[in-house]
């Protein structure tokens, strides 16, 4: 006869935030910042795959071993040199202490859940609007994004929820989705009617940023970027009685517009609070279209002076404006970016979370 013995399971190793005073546990050799979200604990992050710097993290002591070359990437060589990581793609070895943005609460941990798909409107040129019906409660904050696919397919594919939530959660959520040529899910999305299709949602992920409560914020969208800012637009306009918003929309063309009506219904419920500056950048000049033409990063000047700035859309147009905001004087610190990053990478890591 032979024994099998179960191998004990590894101790945990510690994680000390030193400017937080506060500690967790990781099961040792596994990523640092999937652990956090977890266990709800509130970590800056975004893409998650190590290409936007939102969880960059100063290791102060003990070990990690890092799945990619730190010297790669958005790490500068100042922050290498000071021992910073990102925490997205560290695995703990030992006990360690950081020093992080992250807090005690606030934090919503990931989550698995099932629904279907309640509707799907075509809002803009080529865009719809994806609403789930969730068989639980979901929680999320304004600017966080979810990874949905059916439930009969391994396609995964993330988006930003664009419709805010209580704080005890909701049973439906929205997002806004473009349709890309070649793009899985995009294209067997737009193929046909979805209503009833079984689906599933994983998350949330991300962190956009605090607005300022009692100045202005800038908000910069580039297409579907808008969900993100729209969501916390709305959100916090409700919420706070000071906070003031400028959004700038940036498409191609005017029928690439999209959500103008929800914008506008805001500004009328919030006089004086909310600013809406739709550019286009590929209009034919003999249209009819009145409005702002160029580059969203023409509309950023000394007028538009900011407490907070948040970007979202594709990583060329989010890098440019955050360039121009530092030439104006905005510290990065305030400056919260939403990079949109290309789908495998995303899908690859959300799946294996």
């Amino acid at each position: 006869m032979k024994l099998f013995h179960r191998t004990p399971a590894p101790e945990p190793c510690t994680v000390r935030v030193t400017n937080a005073d506060f500690s967790f546990d990781v099961p040792r050799r596994r990523l640092l910042l999937g652990s956090a979200l977890d266990q709800g604990v509130a970590y800056p992050h975004n893409c998650r795959v190590g290409t936007c710097g939102s969880c960059k993290t100063k290791l102060v002591s003990g070990r990690i071993r890092p799945l990619i070359d730190f010297a790669l990437s958005p790490l500068t060589a100042q922050e290498l040199k000071d021992g910073c990581i990102l925490a997205c793609q560290s695995k703990v070895l030992t006990d360690i202490e950081i020093e992080a943005p992250i807090g005690r609460g606030g934090g919503v941990a990931v989550q698995r859940v099932t629904g279907v798909v309640a509707s799907a409107e075509l809002v803009g040129h080529e865009v719809i609007d994806l609403r789930l019906r969730l068989d639980t409660l979901f929680r999320f904050q304004p600017g966080q994004w979810g990874s949905i696919g059916a439930r009969d397919s391994e396609v995964r594919r993330a988006y930003s929820f664009h419709t805010p939530a209580p704080r005890e959660g909701t049973t439906e959520v929205g997002f806004y989705i473009k349709k890309l040529p070649g793009g899985a899910f995009s294209e067997w999305l737009f193929a046909a009617d979805r209503a009833g299709v079984e689906m599933e949602l994983l998350g949330p992920f991300g962190i956009l940023g605090d607005h300022d409560e009692t100045g202005h914020n800038v908000c910069v969208a580039g297409s579907t970027g808008l969900a993100p800012i729209v969501c916390m637009v709305e959100d916090a306009l409700a919420a706070s009685e000071g906070a003031r918003f400028t959004v700038v929309f940036g498409v191609r063309r005017e029928h690439d517009l999209f959500a103008m009506d929800r914008l506008e219904a805001l500004s009328q419920r919030h006089p004086g609070r909310l600013r809406v500056i739709p550019l286009l950048s590929h209009e034919p000049p003999e249209s009819g279209w009145t409005g702002g033409r160029g580059l969203v990063t023409e509309a950023l000047g000394e007028d538009l002076a900011a407490a907070h700035a948040f970007l979202c859309g594709n990583a060329p147009m989010v890098d440019a404006c955050e360039r121009r905001l530092v030439e104006l004087g905005l510290p990065r610190e305030r400056i919260h970016a939403d990079r949109f990053v290309p789908t495998g990478a995303t899908v690859a890591n959300v799946t294996a979370a």
